[in-house]
């Protein structure tokens, strides 16, 4: 599929290919490649992903051995600046570019790219095309939460349906307090920006 070819052209010339020639395995997932195929300019930082901390290791080494600048580091990895970029190498570690999107949370960033293939959800493409938010897997409801907030700002709906599986899943979180501080902390961010037309009609 000629987008797809062209995809890979893309992304392997902004750091894939270059990665690769340092024999580090890889992958571009998320936003940066919902942005490329939605034809809208890429705002978004471009999210690496490992399949183990070893291959983390050896492209924060080589970044940080370049010319570069960054901006955070964490226990969950670290958002740097490099050849006028902004990448985020994710500490989160999955065995491959398609275990790694079908852990996201809404179809419509179920992306991912590595040096010769594109990997996506089975609706990701009609998703995106409709602008609608369908649930994928929600593993941290207030997180979800948080992110359908942001979505809706880029003009994506929510159906009542998608809605009350969120809603649900927030009443049944954890009650451990560690667990709740933390997801309370992600609810709370974006609740001040609530939009009373959030939860739209499909």
């Amino acid at each position: 599929m000629i987008q797809f070819d062209n995809a890979v052209e893309r992304f392997g010339g902004i750091i894939l290919n270059e990665l690769k020639e340092e024999n580090i395995k890889c992958w571009i997932a998320g936003g940066s490649l919902r942005d490329y195929f939605m034809s809208k300019p890429i705002t978004t930082d471009y999210d690496i992903f490992f399949p183990n901390e070893n291959e983390y290791d050896k492209a924060y080494s080589y970044i940080t051995s370049k010319d570069h600048k960054i901006k955070w580091e964490s226990d969950n990895g670290c958002k740097i600046e490099y050849d006028g970029k902004t990448f985020d190498l994710i500490k989160k570690y999955f065995p491959s570019p398609q275990a790694t999107i079908d852990a996201f949370d809404f179809t419509t960033s179920m992306l991912a790219i590595d040096h010769k293939d594109v990997y996506h959800g089975k609706t990701t493409f009609i998703d995106l095309a409709k602008r609608q938010l369908m649930i994928n897997k929600i593993t941290y409801p207030a997180s979800t939460l948080s992110r359908a907030f942001r979505y809706t700002k880029k003009g994506f709906h929510l159906c009542l349906g998608e809605m009350k599986k969120i809603i649900e899943a927030i009443q049944e979180m954890p009650k451990k307090e560690d667990e709740q501080k933390n997801e309370k902390e992600n609810l709370e961010e974006d609740l001040s920006s609530f939009d009373p037309m959030f939860a739209g009609i499909d």
